[in-house]
């Protein structure tokens, strides 16, 4: 190849790549350049020349040294992604590389590349990462939100099977099997809500239910509702207990001893407060109730119903359960028969039994 050929396709490519070049002396003054490297630096060329390449380009201040010390053949100092203000605001890019010349030529070569598309292809691509790791946060906050809602709104395997469902649930059902309802109702809630104010009526609702919801929750009973001055617990619903009325005998033992343990050591201020527990054991179906604008988790059945009426029978501090649920616990408890009794808008006598309220509560099923 000839030296015109080769200066042409020389010249070529650093029109095409943008390389721009300074030729620097042993002491790193500015011997020649060409007009591409123009375009990063500050001043025009010819002002540079017989200047200290630190003059030209600031980032190569305190480098001196290093620049010294390169040899031929050896490393070269590299500097990437060097920025230059645009007019677009987005900014422009090169790298920046010096090496010594070799053979009898002492000086150094710097070379400049514009990597403007590449910088800024890959900022674009780290902002997208960003976003990316932005939106996959807020989903996951969302989630984590989503998820300590639902918790406190349904039982905690519903709230995971809503989570994990792709589909939206809707009314109706989608359990049924035999399962233990479990009413806590509160006795003269509408004396205390007239005597104090809504403020503090509603603390005190909040300090019993908590007491009473935390003893159901201990021996594996699902929270179904929390309705006025009553709680409604449900076990073998929806996570499987053969055991269910038996958990569900020990959970209203514990909470009528709860409720008793708190009173005795609360201030004289709080008021006194006992509950009428119901309990009943029978074939019920799990699902959703309402209208698909609103709708509730709920557990419906006759043995839904007897628990509740049985709840609204019991004194202050016992314990009702229906023949079901005296059969299904054996001889695990000591109970009294009471008789058959009409409930409330019911055809049908319940035997109706009556828990010993001074039988100590289990520790918690499952507990170690």
């Amino acid at each position: 190849m000839n030296e015109q050929l080769k200066n042409g396709l020389l010249t070529l490519a650093i029109e095409v790549y943008q390389v721009g070049y300074l030729l620097l002396a042993p002491d790193l003054h500015i011997l020649a350049g060409n007009a591409q490297v123009t375009r990063w630096l500050e001043e025009p060329l010819v002002d540079l020349l017989g200047r200290h390449v630190t003059d030209a380009i600031q980032e190569l201040v305190g480098s001196a040294d290093l620049l010294l010390q390169l040899e031929a053949g050896g490393q070269e100092y590299q500097l990437d992604d060097i920025y230059r203000p645009s007019a677009d605001g987005l900014g422009n890019y090169f790298d920046l590389h010096i090496l010594r010349l070799g053979g009898s030529d002492p000086n150094l070569l710097l070379t400049t590349v514009d990597v403007t598309q590449k910088a800024r292809h890959q900022q674009q691509m780290q902002q997208q990462r960003n976003e990316v790791k932005l939106l996959s946060a807020e989903l996951a906050m969302t989630n984590e939100r989503l998820s300590y809602i639902l918790n406190r709104l349904v039982p905690p395997s519903v709230a995971r099977s809503m989570l994990s469902d792709r589909q939206i649930p809707a009314p109706g059902g989608v359990m049924v099997r035999e399962a233990t309802i479990l009413f806590a109702d509160m006795r003269d809630f509408t004396a205390y809500a007239e005597t104090y104010q809504p403020a503090d009526t509603l603390d005190f609702l909040n300090r019993y239910l908590s007491i009473v919801s935390e003893a159901i929750l201990r021996h594996g009973g699902s929270l179904v509702q929390l309705v006025g001055d009553m709680v409604m617990g449900v076990f073998n619903i929806p996570d499987d207990q053969p055991d269910h009325a038996v958990r569900a005998l020990w959970a209203a033992l514990d909470v009528q001893h709860s409720l008793q343990a708190f009173n005795e050591n609360a201030a004289a201020s709080n008021p006194t407060v006992s509950f009428g527990v119901g309990i009943s054991t029978g074939s019920v179906i799990a699902g959703y109730l309402g209208i698909q604008q609103r709708f509730r988790y709920a557990v419906v059945g006759d043995a839904t119903n007897v628990a509740f009426h049985l709840s609204s029978l019991a004194a202050a501090g016992r314990i009702l359960l229906g023949q079901t649920t005296a059969e299904a616990i054996g001889d695990t408890f000591s109970v009294v028969e009471k008789g058959d009794i009409q409930l409330k808008r019911r055809r049908k006598l319940v035997k109706v039994f009556e828990l010993h309220p001074d039988q100590s509560p289990a520790s918690p099923i499952g507990a170690p």
